[in-house]
């Protein structure tokens, strides 16, 4: 059999986790912990572990043909959810007196407390994807739906009437931050001569102007602003847009107290006559929107469907769908957003937020 370990319990874990039941050394391990994030932590697997409370031991584990484990027995704090990624017809979990097949497509639980074991009598591996979850979560994880995938998000934007605050506070803050922060200020550039105009979209000279405040920043020095997105001459790193800068304070800081998950916390401001180019968010993010400056003749665009955000509520806009922006307004169009999971938009739908 083999593995890998998304979540291990070794205090490296650039080294290869061993299941729980194989014997190592103890002084590298933190025991009975399996929670250390790995390098495997991306994609779906990042989806798992946002969306499931103390989700913990996750794993891709592989039995190939002819492999078998006995009966036995798991800790009984946690259960395990099982994914199928491959397997086939003669795959089994099986119980003392009952067995099952468990089919790609599917999810499970699976009461590990109760003597199991597998058996794969078939021509070709069985992977399933694994986790464990607390015995105290189990009402919480039959009782919701998890949303896991970008494909089953059926919207374009929706309003968010739970979520409630003071429009005041919002708009002051902006004040202070275009007053006191202007270091921190990026605006987007022309094209740059020197490069290669395949890199930059069709209509940018459209969007020359557009500007921000980054209030998460993903640089390591929080005191200087994070390139504009069209200047193709600075490069900006990969890491997460989750260190906080200066401008963590006020509104931003009761966001974060809402969302402490929360990645990308900016304030995007439109120009009249500006507009950014039609495009899909590569990563598994949506956002929501906070309109401070807005008129009816600014609005996203989804294809040929126009929305109109109104100062003074919240929105989720699902950027996993190809959108766009246009500001043919008479004012400075103004947003604050903030990314978050999209394992979490079941849940911001359904909750009562005061900011």
């Amino acid at each position: 059999m083999y593995s890998w370990a998304i979540q291990s319990n070794l205090l490296d874990p650039t080294t290869p986790c061993p299941p729980y039941h194989v014997k190592f050394d103890q002084e590298t391990c933190v025991e009975n912990d399996f929670s250390v994030p790995t390098e495997l932590i991306f994609g779906f697997a990042k989806t798992i572990i946002t969306a499931f409370p103390k989700v913990r031991q996750t794993v891709i584990s592989a039995h190939p043909p002819g492999s078998r484990i006995d009966l036995h027995s798991d800790n009984d704090e946690f259960l395990k959810i099982h994914i199928p990624i491959e397997t086939n017809s003669d795959a089994w979990f099986f119980f003392e007196g009952e067995k099952f097949n468990l089919e790609v497509g599917s999810a499970y639980m699976i009461n590990t407390v109760v003597p199991h074991g597998t058996d794969n009598l078939g021509t070709t591996d069985r992977i399933h994807l694994i986790f464990k979850i607390h015995k105290d979560d189990i009402d919480t994880i039959l009782n919701n739906e998890w949303l896991l995938s970008p494909s089953l998000i059926d919207f374009d934007i929706l309003e968010l009437p739970n979520f409630k605050f003071n429009l005041d506070e919002l708009q002051s803050y902006y004040n202070i931050v275009s007053k006191d922060y202007g270091y921190l200020k990026w605006i987007m550039p022309p094209k740059d001569p020197t490069v290669d105009p395949a890199r930059y979209p069709s209509n940018f000279e459209k969007s020359i102007g557009i500007f921000g405040y980054a209030i998460l920043t993903n640089l390591d020095d929080v005191n200087i602003p994070v390139p504009a997105p069209g200047d193709f001459k600075k490069v900006g790193n990969k890491k997460p847009f989750d260190k906080k800068t200066p401008m963590v304070l006020g509104f931003a800081d009761k966001i974060l107290e809402q969302f402490p998950d929360a990645e990308e916390l900016v304030i995007t401001g439109h120009p009249i006559n500006t507009s950014l180019h039609p495009h899909v968010d590569k990563d598994e993010h949506v956002r929501i929107h906070l309109p401070i400056i807005s008129t009816p003749e600014s609005y996203f665009l989804f294809g040929d469907k126009k929305y109109v955000l109104e100062v003074g509520k919240a929105y989720i806009v699902n950027t996993k769908r190809n959108h766009a922006t246009d500001n043919q307004g008479t004012l400075d169009r103004v947003h604050l957003h903030f990314k978050v999971h999209i394992s979490r938009i079941l849940q911001i739908i359904q909750t009562r937020y005061t900011i």
